[in-house]
Order: structure tokens, then C-alpha cells, then sequence
């Protein structure tokens, strides 16, 4: 969930990336780091039912390759976050670890393999109550007016269920 949403708000930021001068074969390269602490999380907490935090901290290191005119042709970003989701109730911890590669097309498209551990939820005494480990491929469309549309073309691996639903469980009162 949460790096889909990042693969959105890359693919919005590329436009600053993008305007830096670039030598073909060199990717530009520029590392963000992830700190926040204590963050009210309004659209989970509005699914849950009750109020939720988050607390984030690693870094995404971004590589932006490109033609000989500059142009973006490939990316790879390399995701390394930890994710601490938190209520009154309870707290579960995430990772979101492994490379995203991107591929910019001829008609202005895009299309994303989202890979690795993306996010698996372990629960003490449970296990494994949420698996998100593999790739996921999207093409991602840019209309003139509105905003992007990503469709899933497909994904191999363990992806379980709703992600949302596992974690405003683990958070709830208990019963």
C-alpha cells in the first residue's frame, strides 16, 4: 500500500528530477532520507475506526538514467524503510525493503516493477498474518487532465489479502 503510493509520488517528482542535466550512461542519482516520528495517519485512522500513528525511518536512494539528450529512459529506486504503525491498542511493525525498477515508454507511459519485500506483517504469536514479498508490474498512464492511472498488468510472489484490514486488526481494542 504505502509504496504504491510512493511509486505515485515518484513518478510526480520526476519532473524536478528529470530538469537536472544528465550525461547519458551516468544515472543521477539522489539519496532521501525517511524520519518521522509520532505521525497521525488521518486516512488509516478513518478506516480503523480509531486513531493511528506511524513512525518511519531508512531512506530510498533514487537513480534516474537517461539518453544521450537527457531524456529519462530507466530508473531504478532502491526502497530501505521501517515502519512502525501504532494506536492506543497495539503496534505493528513493517519493512519495506528491495528495488523498484522503472521503465520510461515511447507514448509517455510508464511501467513499474515494484520488488521485493514490500510489506509482510509478522504478529507475535501468529506469524505470518500478511505476506507482500515478490514483484508487482504496473503501467502507469498520465491523462492531460486528472490524475495518474495505474493498472496492475500482473505480480508473482506472495501478496495475501487486504493490508489495511490486517492492520487496524492488530491495532483494535482488544475484544
Amino acid at each position: 500500500m504505502v509504496r504504491m503510493v510512493r511509486a505515485f509520488m515518484c513518478a510526480c517528482v520526476l519532473g524536478i528530477v528529470v530538469t537536472t542535466t544528465a550525461v547519458a550512461g551516468k544515472p543521477v542519482m539522489e539519496r532521501v532520507q525517511i524520519a518521522g516520528v509520532g505521525i497521525l495517519d488521518e486516512g488509516l485512522s478513518e478506516l480503523c475506526g480509531f486513531d493511528t500513528w506511524f513512525d518511519e525511518s531508512g531512506h530510498i536512494t533514487f537513480r534516474l538514467f537517461t539518453d544521450a539528450g537527457g531524456n529519462p529512459v530507466r530508473e531504478v529506486n532502491n526502497f530501505a524503510v521501517r515502519v512502525r504503525y501504532y494506536s492506543e491498542f497495539g503496534s505493528v511493525n513493517l519493512v519495506d525493503i528491495g528495488p523498484d525498477r522503472v521503465t520510461y515508454n515511447a507514448d509517455g507511459s510508464i511501467t513499474t516493477y515494484i520488488t521485493g519485500n514490500v510489506q509482510s506483517i509478522q504478529a507475535p504469536g501468529e506469524g505470518r498474518v500478511y505476506s507482500n514479498v515478490g514483484w508487482t508490474q504496473l503501467h502507469i498512464t498520465f491523462p492531460e487532465e486528472g490524475d495518474p492511472i495505474a493498472e496492475v498488468v500482473s505480480d508473482a510472489g506472495q501478496h495475501w489479502g487486504d493490508q489495511v484490514a490486517v492492520v487496524c486488526g492488530l491495532l483494535a481494542p482488544p475484544d
